[in-house]
């Protein structure tokens, strides 16, 4: 399975995220902002001290990406979900 395009940016995301307080990210559909910015953001550890937020423009998109990363992710609980 191929890595999605974001993947190609960690380092240079990271390296942004560590120097400020705010970073909006903006790339095309389907590029893996949702899925993977957060996972990423848990493997270096910003998720011992404080939540991961993602926002999506619709609620079902946020429902179905924090489905998403539900199962594979103990981070994200059920409980998180949207009602």
């Amino acid at each position: 399975m191929a890595a999605l395009p974001i993947r190609l940016f960690e380092d240079k995301i990271m390296e942004t995220v560590e120097k400020n307080s705010v970073v909006v990210i903006i790339g095309e559909t389907g590029s893996g902002k949702s899925t993977q910015l957060s996972q990423i953001l848990h493997r270096r550890g910003y998720t011992r001290s404080g939540a991961i937020a993602i926002t999506q423009p619709r609620r079902v998109a946020a429902v179905s990406v924090s489905r998403y990363l539900s199962p594979p992710s103990s981070y994200l609980s059920q409980n998180t979900l949207l009602q």
